[in-house]
């Protein structure tokens, strides 16, 4: 295992948005002093206009102005004088207001991006993000069909919490916008089709900056993440194995559904004739299955069950409960049980009215209990009915799902021979194991085909999926340099712009992995992908 520092990449934090700004001290002083100058001023104009003229006096305009003794008396003092007082006010006042309106406009930025964050986090629950990406952003899993073999798959999501680090505002704000074709990741912007505006895609933004761990956190799990890609290496053929056993326990099922069928086909029926003949019915009983009651047979407990009708009732739960079971495998141990449907697991009483409990200890009236019974088998006896009348057809599936199976464990298309990859790269055993398990990692979600649906569909390292193929020495014809691929994994890919020998980058393509991986490990990297 290779030991390496973290190299060190400043990784831009991209500005907050500045709303209204809040009322600080420089604010209220300059509000007040611009008060008392306009008043002033309105002072003066009023003042200049007291006295009225004599409607004979002849227009302004054609008045000499005052004289020099009239300019020169006390009004033109106490004008200069409010101009000077004005000119002090606004002297003090301005850099009181220049020293606060940084802090005020920092504090104003910090409260609106807490409101972004607060309805960030509730448009990343109403959208469901945390059920694939995990709660806290720190990835998880998304259940699929996957399309070659119709067989339902665990498709990876990656991490978010860290996602910065790796890729661009605007290259994340295209993934929220437009989705991810050939993933469960939805477009969910309205330019992309969804339905969040441009608004609540921004506060989603700001909820992945709050959610983000250190850049030293993102290097200390590294380790984690290869050990985790050799180990499912390792366990691929067990993997597999085991899925081969789930699958045939389910095929099982489906073929042994007829048999199931012909044990509760009447039973619909015999419950029918039980609550509406005559000497076993009640009024209420009668009334479960949309039938009259001609004749009521003892009800000795008044529960609306007749006394022979409850233990008849009781068999026939009981045989429901014992007949309609399926298989269930432990994927580890590979141990088979059997599942039975606790909806049927009823007794009815002829002795008390409240012969079942609810998970609380609440008694239940015999009457609910019996209409939920016959509701319950109506559902399953129309369920196991069509899997009897189109058993070929809910088996096929299954059949083609297994044969995938067994073609993918043939084949072993995600297995890695060590050895060679250190004869071909020139790296020790050891340094080979690692740039496999970094490939795997931090590559292979784009690079590998299937590598992100589970080992059972992963075809061989390299082969390309959402980025180019690897395989037939086409990275070392992309770069002829080495240096060149290095540096290209470091930064990542810019939109529109071109990399290596006639490459061209898409929005969020290729991602910055600088300021993740060690440039010792980006070099494992590049010595594994050119020896594909």
């Amino acid at each position: 295992m290779i030991a390496s520092l973290p190299q060190v990449i400043a990784v831009a934090e991209s500005s907050e948005p500045v709303g209204p700004s809040n009322v600080g001290l420089g604010s209220v002083v300059l509000t007040i002093a611009v008060v008392i100058f306009l008043g002033w001023i309105g002072y003066l104009v009023i003042n200049s206009r007291r006295k009225t003229r004599p409607p004979e006096e002849a227009p302004p305009n054609q008045e000499f102005f005052m004289d020099d003794e009239g300019l020169e008396n006390n009004r033109l003092t106490r004008v200069l004088t409010a101009a000077v007082i004005a000119a002090g006010v606004l002297a003090i006042v301005m850099p009181i207001y220049f020293v606060s309106e940084t802090s005020r406009q920092e504090a104003a930025a910090e409260e609106i991006n807490e409101d972004y964050i607060h309805f960030g986090e509730e448009w990343w629950v109403k959208f469901e993000c945390g059920a694939c990406h995990g709660p806290d952003g720190g990835g998880g899993a998304a259940e699929i069909v996957e399309e070659r073999s119709g067989l339902s798959a665990s498709w990876a999501a990656p991490a978010n919490n860290d996602v910065f680090f790796r890729y661009s505002e605007d290259e994340v704000r295209h993934w929220i916008v437009n989705g991810r074709a050939g993933t469960p990741l939805p477009a969910s912007g309205l330019e992309g089709g969804g339905a969040m505006t441009v608004q609540e895609v921004d506060q989603v933004i700001a909820y992945l900056r709050s959610l983000q761990i250190s850049q030293m956190e993102a290097f200390e799990k590294v380790d984690d993440e290869v050990a985790a890609a050799l180990d499912r290496i390792a366990g691929g053929a067990a993997t597999i194995e085991a899925r081969i056993v789930v699958e045939n326990a389910k095929l099982a099922d489906i073929e042994d559904g007829p048999a199931q069928f012909e044990v509760i086909r009447s039973m619909p029926d015999d419950i029918d004739a039980l609550l509406s003949g005559p000497g076993t019915c009640t009024v209420e009983s009668a009334a479960l299955v949309g039938a009259a009651c001609a004749e009521e047979g003892p009800d000795a407990d008044r529960d609306g069950l007749t006394d022979d009708v409850e233990p008849a009732l009781t068999a026939l739960a009981q045989l429901a409960y014992e007949t309609l079971t399926k298989r269930s495998v432990d994927p580890v141990t590979l141990e088979e049980t059997t599942v039975y449907d606790d909806e049927f697991d009823l007794e009815f009483s002829p002795t008390s009215p409240f012969s079942m409990s609810d998970a609380t200890g609440t008694p239940i009236p015999d009457l609910e209990s019996a209409r939920a019974f016959i509701s319950h088998l109506d559902t399953k006896h129309l369920e196991w009915s069509l899997l009897t009348t189109r058993n070929e057809q809910f088996a096929e599936p299954v059949i083609d799902g297994i044969a995938f199976l067994e073609d993918s464990l043939e084949r072993r298309a995600w297995d890695v021979d060590f050895d060679q990859v250190a004869a071909a790269t020139g790296l020790t055993r050891t340094e080979a194991e690692r740039s496999v398990g970094l490939f795997n990692a931090y590559c292979a979600r784009c690079h590998t085909a299937g590598y992100s649906a589970g080992v059972e569909f992963e075809q061989e390292p390299g082969s390309g999926a959402w980025a180019p193929a690897l395989t037939d020495g086409r990275t070392v014809v992309q770069f002829p340099d080495a240096q060149d691929h290095i540096d290209f994994i470091i930064n990542g890919a810019n939109a529109s712009e071109r990399y290596g020998v006639n490459g061209l980058s898409g929005v969020g393509g290729m991602p910055a992995f600088g300021a993740v991986l060690s440039l010792e490990d980006i070099e494992l990297i590049v010595k594994y992908e050119r020896s594909l």
